[in-house]
Order: structure tokens, then C-alpha cells, then sequence
């Protein structure tokens, strides 16, 4: 098994301190390691003309903890900018597809997976069972007493909610 090397950016240092302070840098590291998802997002926002984008940055709460998640930070973007800034050529997506689509349709009726090669721009076609990935079993959450809990807010310290309820809204309309 081969080992996997870590990013430098996360040795040594506190990558959430570096979210704060080298946001850019992070998208940079990001845009490296996950070109083909960032690229994927861009183009469904593109193609449900979406006005803004957002990507969030997340974190485990605990390492071992597979379920609960914090986020870190929330980033909005403009999908034709963030097209350019990742060098997204948007003309060229539909060429890609029909490509795609012009393969497929040479293939026999079955089912097919299509996987893209991480480290290389290079897609490859499998043939797979007709029963693949169906399955009787659902994955379940871990028992309650084993998920690490988030700390709990003092009602005496903790910050107000800065949405309002149902019945504070409910009140207000009522005033006006």
C-alpha cells in the first residue's frame, strides 16, 4: 500500500488558521486536488443558471467521527467568474458531453460506469453486472452515546439567534 503524501500546507501547520488568513491558498490546493468536482459544481450552476454559487468549507468535529461536521466557512461566487478563475472553458463542456454521449451510444444495452482518472485527463467506460450496486443494506448512524457531541452553549453567554422564530415573526407582523 502506498502512502499517502500530505499536502504542505497541512504539515505542521493549522490548516483552519490558514482558511482565515490564505483562503486563496486553500482554494488553490483544493482546485489541485479536485479539478474534475469543483469543475462538475461550476457547470451545474452554469447549466441552472444559477446568479451565485457558494462552497463551503467543512471539517469532521472529530476525526473519528464519520457524521457530525462543522462548518468552517462559507464562500459565494459568481459562476461564470468562478468558470474563468478556474479556467473552465465553458464552450468546450458541450463538446466533451456530446463526445460522451456519441461513446455511449456505440456501447451494447447494459449498465456502464463512467470513472475519470484522478491524475490524468483520461475517462474510461466499464461494463458492470445488471444487479451492480443494488443492494438490502442501509449504513446507520453510530448509537447516540458514541458520536462526539458539540460544545454546549451557556444560555447565559451564548450569543442570540439572529433568526427570528416563528412566533417573533408571527409578533412582528402583527405590530406593523
Amino acid at each position: 500500500m502506498k502512502a499517502r503524501r500530505l499536502p504542505l500546507w497541512l504539515i505542521g501547520v493549522d490548516w483552519r488558521q490558514k482558511l482565515e488568513t490564505q483562503r486563496g491558498a486553500v482554494l488553490a490546493t483544493e482546485l489541485k486536488n479536485n479539478a474534475n468536482k469543483l469543475a462538475k459544481w461550476t457547470a451545474q450552476a452554469l447549466l441552472a443558471s444559477a446568479d451565485l454559487m457558494k462552497l463551503g468549507y467543512v471539517s469532521s468535529v472529530h476525526p473519528r467521527d464519520h457524521f457530525n461536521h462543522v462548518i468552517l466557512a462559507v464562500v459565494g461566487y459568481k459562476p461564470r467568474e468562478f468558470a474563468a478563475q478556474i479556467n473552465l472553458n465553458t464552450s468546450n463542456m458541450w463538446g466533451i458531453f456530446k463526445s460522451i454521449v456519441d461513446l455511449c451510444m456505440k456501447l451494447n444495452e447494459g449498465k456502464y460506469v463512467l470513472v475519470k482518472d484522478p491524475s490524468k485527463p483520461q475517462v474510461r467506460i466499464y461494463e458492470v453486472p445488471a444487479d451492480a450496486f443494488e443492494n438490502d443494506y442501509m449504513e446507520e448512524p453510530l448509537p447516540e452515546d458514541d458520536q462526539v457531541k458539540p460544545p454546549a452553549e451557556d444560555a447565559s453567554g451564548g450569543e442570540a439567534s439572529a433568526v427570528p422564530t416563528d412566533v417573533e415573526q408571527k409578533e412582528a407582523t402583527a405590530e406593523a
